[in-house]
């Protein structure tokens, strides 16, 4: 249903992000720990580590490469992010280790790098950039006494600049493990907080969280900072299964509004599995209302896809969900004081109900009417659908609100209409079933729009945006637009 129902996510996140489901499922957290392929002395000494009872720190299960790839396809999951993790200690996992796992399959598999900074990172990165898809960095303050607050430690300094030049992502990881030596000092809200503040332009995933305990606190640094992602993983579940989890996440009050397009979700392979997160993610959203389930079904697995776009492509041919299809000059009138050009703009949805952003191509089509008539400043523009069920809408532009008003009239589309007259044969021989579509045409939308034009500019509020409700798609169909300009005075 969500792939049915999306809006056009090109007007949030661009054109290359049109179309969510062009984008393959990540799980962000594997660790390369797998039976055939022969670990580092890392993370042989972090297997091998035991508590004061006898138990092991570190559980893993114990599966094969592709008893992975079986869990991934199972899940619906595409991809994975395999993980070092640098405690600056006999134990850990090598980069050596993420190396092994992701050149058996790149396609698949991508690197997170992990370092403790006691020494520059820029050229072990860029080795093993060379042999495999990086996608980001990981740090463990707490573990490696990381000070990130400290702008006179180069190496950090160093690597933060690497990260930004080549849009690599730094995943920090609070440190909620049962490891020795971990100093939580250097992990506190204030020291986050200083951090963001200090590096706004480069992706920060904030990792590790518990949502019995620290998650409320620092999730609140997501309404302060836009660069700040969060991501999800069992580690901390105790307790709870990840159905409880998500289903407490998802509750919290506003989070979903502040981090839908902000959250990447990882399973910790082999300690669980992708399987069980999904399943968990699936049943926690099965109850939600509708724009806030298919929301999130559309991108909580596809976010990170973002995070590396250098890295991750289309699926299938991206252009292929472009909005505006073809601009057609019809007509042009023109004397010594007026001029009137005449459009039949094509246009696309790519959803059964879909509402399309067209503020840019109204101010785009009328700027080059202005270049190529630089004397006629006065005006308006008039635009109008050929279709019943096309309707044009003028509304704000904020994303939140753009969702929302997609979302409504997608629900409302996909209401039950058998009860109605209108599910007859068509005069055209065609079966006709969507009363709801015209509902929603008659209640909600324009038939035509006219834009007054005054010495070079669209007087329009300044919050005020256009947009095309269509229905009973995907289908192209036509807009006309008649710009129509007096020689300024």
């Amino acid at each position: 249903m969500e792939r049915l129902y999306q809006p056009d996510f090109s007007s949030i996140f661009g054109a290359r992000y049109a179309n969510a489901f062009t984008y393959g499922q990540i799980d962000s957290l594997i660790w390369p720990i797998f039976n055939e392929i022969e670990g580092s002395t890392a993370l042989t000494n972090l297997l091998e580590l035991k508590n004061h009872e006898g138990r092991s720190y570190f559980y893993n299960r114990k599966i094969s490469i592709e008893d992975e790839k079986v869990e991934l396809f199972t899940s619906n999951i595409n991809y994975g992010f395999v993980q070092a993790m640098d405690l600056n200690n006999s134990y850990g996992i090598a980069n050596e280790d993420v190396l092994s796992v992701v050149r058996s399959d790149p396609q698949i598999f991508k690197g997170i790098l992990s370092f403790n900074l006691e020494n520059s990172a820029i050229v072990e990165i860029e080795s093993i950039a060379s042999k495999i898809p990086v996608v980001g960095v990981v740090l463990y303050p707490s573990f490696c006494k990381i000070d990130i607050t400290d702008a006179t430690k180069a190496n950090l300094s160093e690597l933060l600049n690497y990260c930004k030049k080549k849009e690599y992502f730094v995943k920090i990881d609070i440190g909620n493990m049962n490891l020795p030596e971990n100093y939580a000092e250097y992990t506190t809200y204030d020291k986050f907080k200083s951090f963001l503040s200090r590096n706004p332009d480069i992706i920060i995933v904030l990792s590790g969280l518990d949502i019995s305990g620290d998650f409320n606190l620092y999730y609140q640094l997501l309404k302060l900072y836009n660069n700040l992602w969060i991501e999800i993983d069992p580690r901390n579940y105790g307790g709870m299964t990840p159905t409880d989890c998500f289903k407490e996440l998802f509750s919290l009050k506003g989070f979903i509004q502040n981090a839908w397009h902000r959250i990447i979700i990882g399973s910790a392979t082999p300690t669980l599995e992708i399987s069980q997160m999904n399943r968990g993610f699936l049943e926690a959203t099965e109850m939600m209302s509708f724009p806030q389930r298919n929301l999130l079904r559309s991108w909580a697995f596809r976010n990170a896809n973002r995070l590396s776009p250098a890295i991750f492509k289309t699926i299938i041919e991206s252009n292929l969900f472009g909005a505006v299809k073809e601009i057609k000059k019809i007509k042009q009138i023109e004397n010594d004081n007026d001029v009137i050009i005449s459009y039949n703009v094509k246009l696309r949805s790519f959803a059964i109900t879909q509402l399309l952003f067209i503020t840019d191509l109204i101010k785009n089509l009328y700027k080059s009417c202005l270049e190529k008539n630089p004397h006629f400043t006065d005006g308006e523009i008039f635009i109008r659908s050929y279709h019943t069920t096309v309707s044009l809408i003028i509304n704000e532009h904020e994303f939140g609100n753009y969702l929302d008003m997609h979302y409504k009239f997608a629900e409302i589309s996909s209401k039950d209409s058998s009860q109605f007259l209108h599910t007859v044969k068509a005069l055209e021989n065609r079966p006709d079933f969507n009363h709801f579509d015209h509902d929603l045409a008659n209640t909600y939308s324009n038939r035509q729009l006219i834009l007054p034009v005054l010495d070079g500019e669209i007087k329009i509020g300044e919050r005020e945006n256009f947009y095309a409700l269509v229905t009973f798609g995907p289908r192209t169909f036509t807009i006309h637009i008649k710009v129509k300009l007096t020689k300024g005075k």
